[in-house]
């Protein structure tokens, strides 16, 4: 059986003497490390051992299913805490890696399974990058389902993802800029609805998201003091739920030209 809390010696800082701690995660999963203020190892013991029979006390037992129903199961326990896009990007990685293992038992996940997992994303031709974001998505999947007390010390935890180098960043020069504005203002007079000029020139002012920008209400807008408050927003009439990426509400300055647009 897993044992939940560990006994370590902390040493003092003169590293003369030590005490004993406990080592163990909560019920939210958070790793928690609390000295017992003694060097009584008997009594350690005995303190280490009535933290174990309280987390078990409150820890659901592993569980055994078919990754099909392991992965239903994250899917619906995450559900509202991540963004819609990030939950369906994970559901994907999920199918891939039960095509590539097979339907099996989620108690039966090895090591050498996302090892193969690896080797299944390059045959179907994926960028370094795109595989990176798979491994580091599926470690948390069985992270998590640790955390709940569905499984015990993972496998894939020490899976290394393959180095992806960095992308090279595109910078657009002042006449490029410019010629986007003067198509998209061609764009608009030959009878878009859309005022695909403000949106270019709101995204190389600001910095702003596609999302951020397609989210934006006249209410975010403050003209007096020229700047866009990047929000959240609620199911109303005129805006759906959405959410910022890494909840990064912020509040960012408009130019002369911005305001007058």
């Amino acid at each position: 059986m897993k044992e939940l809390v560990r006994l370590r010696m902390r040493p003092s800082r003169n590293k003369k003497s030590f005490r004993y701690m406990l080592d163990y995660r909560d019920q939210g999963g958070k790793r928690r490390q609390i000295s017992l203020g003694h060097a009584n190892k008997r009594r350690s013991e005995r303190q280490r051992y009535e933290k174990e029979l309280e987390l078990r006390m409150n820890v659901a037992e592993p569980i055994s299913m078919r990754l099909t129903d392991f992965f239903q199961d994250s899917l619906l326990h995450t559900k509202g805490q991540i963004q819609t896009t990030t939950l369906e990007d994970r559901a994907k990685t999920m199918k891939d890696f039960t095509a590539c293992v097979g339907d099996i038992d989620v108690q039966a996940v090895r090591y050498e399974h996302g090892e193969r997992f690896i080797q299944y994303c390059r045959t179907q031709n994926l960028a370094a990058g795109t595989i990176t974001k798979k491994v580091k998505q599926l470690k948390r999947v069985f992270q998590l389902a640790e955390d709940r007390g569905q499984l015990d010390r993972h496998s894939l935890r020490k899976l290394k993802p393959p180095k992806a180098p960095r992308r090279k960043i595109l910078v657009y020069t002042h006449k490029e800029c410019h010629g986007l504005c003067g198509f998209a203002k061609q764009y608009e007079e030959k009878g878009s609805p859309i005022k695909w000029e403000l949106l270019i020139r709101m995204c190389l002012g600001t910095g702003m998201r596609r999302g951020e920008l397609l989210n934006t209400t006249w209410r975010d807008i403050d003209f007096a003091r020229m700047t866009v408050d990047v929000s959240p927003k609620k199911n109303r009439e005129d805006t759906y739920e959405w959410h910022i990426k890494d909840t990064e509400r912020r509040t960012l300055p408009l130019t002369a030209v911005l305001v007058r647009l």
